[in-house]
């Protein structure tokens, strides 16, 4: 075997000395500009309102509530007297004061409503329709108004008093209020002080004390005790106690240049002090100066091309501090960039293709190792570099550097650190041992034609610890390198490894002196006993379903096992799988590509969908971070990861590596305002901020529109949000803020919702609109009340006119039965006169010629009997013509049916009839004097009795015909009526022409009871 020994010393530039102290921390901004929805321009004044944070622009005033803006410029519902807004002001009620080009417009926050000045106080002076360049309200809430060119306002909104300084001046620029209340006033030139009782300013002669021709643009009042002065020829501060006295106060003046006690630009724009006593110093092109009151330095936060995270332009037009601590600022046209000390506390090491010499080589990471306080990378095209840990300085290795040493270069998967401070590389052509000291590397060729990836490399040790072996895992199995011969070796004398040597592993993981794990694609793990020599499988049969092992990580007797299948809890006693993750119990994505421990006992998992912070005592997963976290990316990649032995962690991924100390992580206890911001019906806008919503029938297509005003990674801000009514349990939602409801019925409605922080902190206090969806004319109340009205009118009215002809066709049948009966009556008088009676009259003649002579008796009898026989023919023709028709087709018992229903048709009487045991055919007499019968007894009830309920029922009993009638008429007298009663008289008559019998029970108001009895065969 031949050994190529290769040294380079580091004499040139080309390796990337390291600084001799360690930068600060990087500050990291977030970024709002045409991709996050800005549409406006150059950024004047900022401040928060109502929970939302505003934006003053050259085009119009915007709304932030944490992911979108929303627009008001002149014109709408919500018009601004100028689309030109320069200053912004949230008094103590709450209500916002809009400084416009032309004016002075206010804001109700709790209404949604738009004022101008003149609208809003009754009057319309000078101060209220002027360009307005700032405003400022002091301890007796009183507006002082700084105009373009009108000079300055004081405004007392309470009693409507207008004091006017300095008329006509142009020169105005700002207006402070100190600790104590003071009113200062700032022009190009000077500063003045309000005197209260003299109800004047007074000039500070400060131009002569700055000792420099410049121009004043901005004044402070820190939290040490110091007044800032922001000049076009740097910064000045003087001791406050003093400052105001003219030739008094120390002064110290900072200017542009390139030390920790320098400014980036010596043209401050402005000037912010923030809660922890930090001053921002704005400039027109070197960004901000940070300075710390700790330190008496500056740190420097520019804008930098190649780095996504600085600020967004140099040029620094208005900062300030809104809630949660939260650093806003305006930067030139570029939007707006934020500072937020609860966001991006991951560390990024990426490749800057610009700024190449000390960044990552490649973005795409595959292996991490740390040797004492440095960090090596292996990457996939780029070779490897090395990132200092203290110093945070990154130095790459290019082609150019041990060329000869192929495993430094290129694709890096395998790199190993030793005890003696070497690191071993390994790819499929060789295995290099890289003094990091000395700069040498030293490689030996692999002999195996079938490696085609070598994945990862392993040093073992004997009992004096010094290095041995060299493992080397890759796609074509195991193989191994003596360190002590400098040859390669096969598993001959170790049958437990022989079997596993042609496996493809990826990697190699030791925890303990005497095990070492084999991670293994296809075949998943395998543990190997260094002191017994034995290997032990775990696989589906020991609980291990997945084959493809990503990472692991051993704490005492339990082995993390991360897979594509998710993570799997192993218990080393019991030699099986305890518990499995998944997504279905709470993990963020199933792939575990890293498993790293922090120092409070929690396990941080790498995977396809970020990071996730894991405890292992509960099972469950505390949080989860993506790439708006400040990720790499969401991908990571197989082991790699590394942790510090000062608690940082390291995981690469796809795009760079990010690092992190869990430690620093903290809570956020904000708990957010929740807003309904916006109001849908179909396409058109409602106020959402009104009490009730009163919408029409076709107006049932609603969309709701909400924000939880928790500025902080904003995007992870949850919701439950639920319509009484319509929903039955709250809906959860994370990225969606909007609730869409479609053909809602008519009714009253409640739309409630609920919000939370990012960390899941909710505001129980919830924000809600209530709204009713009127019915349409058809299925209001009155309308259904009217038409139930109508129907009820109209079945009424049918009812009566229904009666009525019953009761005309009634009286109509009745007349025509009288009139028949009359008739009838006069056809038989007449017959029985002009028949009967003229027989009778010969009859007379014949009897009275029995005392005249010429009569013989005999022959009067023959001719009486003549007389007789034909009058008594006569009579029975006529008896046989006045039988009912239907008694002789049908009988009684039918006849009496056909009557009786004929009566119930007129709804005014309801007969209940029955017939039974009677036979079908009764003699003619018996049928026509029963019918006649009844057929009084029915005209009576209804022409006397006024009945309205009769039963009627015929049967034999003992060869006797039984009729017993009964009606719940008002009855009547016995003693008063049968005398005189025709009706009762005819029934009565019949009846004993039947030889039959009548029994008659009625009394008034009791109704009447008949019940009569007739031979059937008379």
């Amino acid at each position: 075997m031949r050994c190529r020994l290769f040294c380079l010393l580091l004499v040139s530039p080309l390796i990337g000395l390291t600084q001799p102290t360690p930068p600060p921390e990087p500050f990291q901004f977030e970024h709002y500009g045409q991709r996050e929805g800005w549409e406006m321009d150059y950024v004047n004044d900022i401040t928060s309102c109502g929970g939302f944070v505003w934006f003053a622009t050259q085009n119009g005033l915007n709304r932030f509530d944490g992911v979108g803006f929303r627009a008001f410029r002149k014109g709408g519902r919500h018009s601004l007297t100028d689309n030109l807004v320069q200053a912004l002001l949230t008094d103590a009620q709450g209500r916002l004061w809009i400084g416009t080009g032309s004016g002075i417009d206010l804001y109700d926050p709790k209404t949604e409503q738009m004022q101008t000045f003149a609208e809003a106080f009754g009057m319309n002076p000078l101060a209220g329709r002027v360009a307005v360049h700032a405003l400022l309200e002091d301890a007796q809430r009183r507006i002082w108004i700084l105009t373009n060119a009108q000079g300055l306002f004081c405004f007392d909104p309470r009693t409507r008093q207008i004091q006017h300084f300095f008329p006509g001046n142009n020169e105005l620029i700002n207006s402070s209020l100190s600790p104590d209340g003071q009113v200062f006033v700032t022009t190009f030139t000077e500063v003045y002080q309000f005197n209260e009782a003299a109800r004047s300013f007074r000039p500070l002669a400060i131009r002569q004390r700055l000792g420099a021709s410049v121009l004043l643009r901005d004044m402070l009042f820190d939290k040490q005790g110091t007044v800032w002065l922001g000049t076009s020829g740097g910064a000045f501060t003087f001791n406050r106690a003093e400052w105001a006295m003219p030739g008094r106060g120390t002064r110290r003046h900072y200017t542009q240049g390139n030390t920790p006690t320098t400014l980036t630009d010596g043209d401050v724009t402005n000037l912010l002090c923030d809660h922890t006593g930090r001053v921002w110093v704005g400039t027109r092109k070197g960004g901000i100066c940070l300075y710390s009151p700790k330190t008496g330095q500056f740190q420097q936060l520019q804008h930098d091309p190649f780095n996504p995270r600085s600020l967004a332009e140099g040029m620094i037009s208005f900062m300030y501090e809104g809630p949660q601590g939260i650093v806003w600022a305006g930067v030139g046209n570029a939007g707006i960039s934020k500072y937020d000390p609860g966001r991006f506390v991951f560390g990024l090491l990426q490749k800057n293709s610009f700024a190449p010499a000390n960044t990552l080589p490649d973005n795409k990471v595959l292996r991490l190792e740390g040797l004492n306080d440095d960090l090596y990378i292996g990457t996939d095209v780029g070779g490897f570099a090395r990132y200092s840990i203290p110093r945070r300085t990154l130095t790459n290795y290019p082609p150019t550097y041990l060329p000869r040493a192929s495993a430094l270069h290129d694709q890096v998967w395998g790199i190993t650190a030793d005890k003696t401070g070497k690191l071993w590389f390994a790819n499929w052509r060789e295995l290099t041992a890289y003094d990091p000291r000395r700069q040498t590397a030293q490689t030996y060729p692999v002999h195996n034609p079938h490696q085609q990836f070598a994945f990862g490399t392993h040093v073992l040790y004997d009992q004096q610890g010094t290095p041995s072996e060299v493992w080397v895992g890759g796609h074509s199995g195991l193989t191994r390198f003596d360190l002590r011969t400098k040859r390669w070796r096969n598993w001959d004398d170790n049958p437990a490894l022989r079997a596993i040597s042609t496996y493809n592993i990826r990697f190699m993981y030791q925890a303990t002196p005497s095990q070492i794990w084999f991670a293994t694609l296809r075949t998943a793990l395998v543990g190997y006993d260094l002191r017994t020599r034995q290997t032990i499988h775990y696989d589906s049969t020991r609980g291990l379903t997945c084959p493809y092992i990503r990472s692991l990580w051993q704490a005492g007797q339990t082995l993390w096992v991360g897979t594509p299948c998710g993570l799997y809890r192993v218990d080393l006693r019991r030699g099986r799988v305890v518990r499995h993750y998944t997504t279905a119990t709470g993990l963020p994505n199933d792939v575990i590509y890293g498993i790293l421990p922090d120092n409070r006992g929690n396990l941080w998992l790498s995977s396809n969908a970020g990071l996730a912070c894991f405890s292992p005592s509960r099972g469950v997963v505390v949080k989860t971070y993506d790439v708006t976290d400040g990720l790499q990316s969401n991908e990571f990649n197989t082991n790699a990861c590394y942790r510090h032995r000062d608690g940082t962690l390291f995981f690469g991924g796809v795009n760079g590596i990010t690092y992190f100390q869990p430690g620093q992580f903290r809570t956020n206890t904000f708990v957010p305002p929740v807003r309904i911001t916006a109001v849908s019906v179909f396409d058109s806008a409602c106020n959402p901020s009104q009490p009730h919503l009163s919408l029409g029938p076709d107006q049932n297509f609603l969309t709701f529109e909400f924000a939880a005003l928790n500025f902080s990674n904003s995007r992870k801000n949850q919701y439950q949000y639920q319509l009484e009514g319509i929903d039955h349990t709250w809906v959860r939602t994370t990225t969606r803020r909007t609730a869409n409801y479609t053909k809602l019925p008519p009714g009253n409605y409640v739309f409630r919702v609920k919000g939370s922080n990012d960390d899941g902190l909710w505001n129980e206090t919830e924000a809600t609109l209530r709204f009713t969806i009127r019915p349409p004319f058809w299925a209001t109340t009155w309308f259904r009340a009217g038409l139930i009205g109508l129907l009820l009118g109209g079945a009424y009215g049918l009812y009566r006119y229904r009666l009525g002809q019953l009761r005309r066709q009634q009286q109509h049948t009745l007349t025509v039965t009288v009139r028949t009966q009359e008739l009838e009556r006069q056809r038989f008088a007449k017959e029985l006169h002009d028949g009967i009676g003229a027989n009778l009259a010969v009859l007379k003649l014949y009897l009275s010629g029995l005392n005249q002579p010429g009569f013989s008796v005999s022959d009067i009898h023959s001719r009486a009997s003549a007389v007789l026989d034909a009058s008594m023919s006569e009579l029975r023709s006529l008896v046989h013509d006045m039988h009912p028709r239907g008694l002789r087709n049908d009988g009684l018992v039918t006849t009496l049916w056909q009557m009786v229903q004929l009566l119930n048709e007129s709804h005014q009487l309801t007969i209940a009839y029955t017939a039974r045991d009677l036979p079908p055919k009764l003699p003619e007499s018996l049928e026509i004097n029963l019918f006649r019968v009844v057929q009084e007894l029915l005209q009576n009830a209804i022409k006397h009795a006024h009945a309205t309920h009769i039963s009627l029922s015929l049967h034999t009993e003992a060869d006797t015909v039984q009729v017993i009638y009964h009606d719940n008429g008002q009855g009547f007298d016995l003693t008063q009526v049968r005398a005189g009663s025709n009706g009762l008289l005819n029934i009565q008559q019949r009846i004993d022409l039947l030889k039959g019998t009548c029994q008659i029970d009625s009394a008034p108001g009791a109704g009447t009871t008949i019940r009569v009895s007739v031979p059937l065969f008379a």
